[in-house]
């Protein structure tokens, strides 16, 4: 049996919504423990923005089994800064499902344009947490609901 876990932590000033493409946008703003010497957004810190974004959109899609879910790639690439005073949006979609993975893109973007894309592969882990399971029928009609 699985460890009950907490929800996901909140941190103030987010906000999560859908969008038209079956995804999620996450607003949130900096916080300067995110910003590096000369007032940027660290680039370390592109993945936690991902990371609250793509765990609180599979939690709503996945209440079940979004805690079994765990990172085993991550890919970002940089396109522009986040500043200190930028209004930060983090949309969240399924790019594809496999046997026991799930690939999810994260555009963090403000007013500016897109600052960065994150692509996440995930697995499924079993009950004992000591392998990946397949998804259920049920979990994968879930998420090709939302595959963009």
């Amino acid at each position: 049996m699985t460890s009950p876990r907490a929800p996901y932590p909140t941190r103030s000033a987010t906000r999560l919504t859908a969008d038209s493409n079956g995804g999620s946008v996450l607003r949130l703003t900096p916080r300067w423990t995110d910003l590096d010497p000369i007032g940027h957004v660290n680039n370390s810190v592109f993945l936690v923005y991902a990371e609250e974004a793509r765990a609180r959109y599979l939690r709503d899609a996945l209440p079940g089994a979004w805690n079994s879910v765990v990172v085993v790639h991550n890919a970002i690439d940089y396109h522009r800064p986040v500043e200190e005073t930028d209004l930060v949006e983090v949309t969240s979609v399924v790019h594809g499902v496999g046997t026991s993975s799930l690939t999810t893109i994260n555009v963090i973007s403000t007013a500016h344009g897109k600052c960065a894309t994150v692509r996440t592969v995930q697995v499924v882990m079993d009950e004992d947490r000591s392998g990946t399971r397949p998804w259920t029928e049920a979990e994968r009609k879930t998420l090709a609901e939302f595959i963009e």
